[in-house]
């Protein structure tokens, strides 16, 4: 039979659809998340009384109305973004890390620790000391879950929620007693002294309150792309992910990585608590955290464990903390209803994540591999 003339387009591979679709499915199922989430917002807050339609205007303009909104937002993206660069990295060797808390508070007590210290050190070397012993502190609060893990198979969930309790206590103690600051006083609040001037994070666009911290978790994602995609390790990580058994047959020592992406997901939280210090709080409080290493879970989920997701998905939560807080004081939306929005789009996050798990878009086209030949 005569083949028709073509026009030197041929139609993609089934392997190429599939991609796409992957693709596809990555950048649509977060997003309808947040669509649905909002729509749930919406009715919520008609229930109130006040017009959807303006609360929403309000959060926009708290949102993007002038610089200093932006760089709050910033502000509010950076510690969720280094810890959900943690997560997204332990993530993906198949250990579901839930004690980015308390990994906060330790590295947050330690790297406050350093950073009250009048040890007249340069500002840099100062600030590097006081990262530092964040990482130190997390790492070291992420190490046992992953040795237990590793090494005698102990679900890391019940181990790190447990921890969480743990260090969110230890740091109570501390802020109520050790490092208090005037503990003579009876009106002192649980908190630390104020961090030396040379431990500060400085700003890098004033006059909003952007430090660099910022910075340091741009930095930190193109690392952790680099370790992930390009170098050796992560990919052994990746496949202890996929399959520990294979990996264990294929030589990997999986007890050490596992171990490893642990103490390196427990120390960046450590970090993260430790820049929200030295740049925004400047002292430590006692319960400090409004949830951010619950709520960077969801963020590693919305950005697949990729670092430049990730980025987005933090901003995006950065934008929506900044904004739910301008729509409650402007709009005079309820804080309770402003709590369950946020809470809402964390739910169908989770969910859409859990969708793209269960259900990917490119097992649609199950045909034959690439390159084979037809019987």
């Amino acid at each position: 039979m005569e083949k028709r003339p073509t026009l030197g387009f041929s139609p993609p591979s089934l392997a190429t659809r599939a991609r796409w679709l992957s693709y596809l499915q990555f950048v649509l199922l977060p997003f309808g998340a947040v669509i649905a989430a909002l729509m749930v917002g919406a009715f919520l807050i008609a229930l109130t009384g006040t017009d959807p339609r303006f609360a929403y205007q309000k959060m926009w303009e708290g949102i993007a109305r002038s610089n200093y909104q932006v760089g709050l937002v910033l502000v509010k993206a950076t510690p969720l973004m280094i810890i959900g660069l943690g997560l997204g990295f332990v993530f993906n060797t198949g250990v579901f890390n839930i004690g980015a808390e308390g990994q906060l508070y330790m590295g947050a007590l330690l790297g406050t620790a350093i950073a009250i210290q009048d040890w007249r050190l340069p500002a840099w070397l100062h600030i590097s000391f006081s990262l530092l012993g964040g990482f130190v502190g997390g790492g070291l609060w992420g190490l046992l879950p992953g040795y237990l893990k590793a090494r005698h198979n102990i679900n890391e969930v019940i181990t790190t929620i447990l921890l969480n309790y743990i260090a969110i206590y230890i740091v109570s103690y501390f802020t109520h007693g050790p490092l208090r600051d005037n503990p003579l006083a009876e009106a002192a609040l649980p908190q630390t002294p104020e961090v030396q001037a040379s431990s500060q994070l400085p700003l890098i666009w004033p006059p909003t309150r952007l430090h660099a911290g910022c910075l340091l978790g741009l930095a930190l994602a193109l690392v952790l792309y680099l370790v992930t995609y390009r170098m050796a390790f992560g990919y052994k990580a990746r496949a202890v992910g996929s399959s520990p058994a294979a990996a264990h047959y294929a030589g990997m020592n999986t007890t050490l990585i596992m171990v490893i992406v642990m103490v390196v997901s427990g120390g960046l939280a450590g970090v993260a608590g430790t820049v929200e210090i030295l740049g925004v709080q400047h002292r430590l409080r006692d319960m400090f955290s409004p949830g951010l290493g619950y709520s960077a879970i969801a963020i590693a989920l919305m950005g697949n464990n990729h670092p430049l997701g990730i980025i987005l998905a933090s901003v995006l939560f950065g934008a929506l903390q900044v904004g739910a807080n301008n729509m409650q004081a402007l709009a005079g939306v309820p804080v309770t209803i402003v709590d369950v929005l946020q809470a809402t789009v964390i739910f169908f996050v989770a969910v859409s994540a859990m969708v793209r798990w269960r259900m990917p878009l490119g097992r649609l086209f199950p045909g034959k591999r690439e390159g084979s030949r037809s019987s």
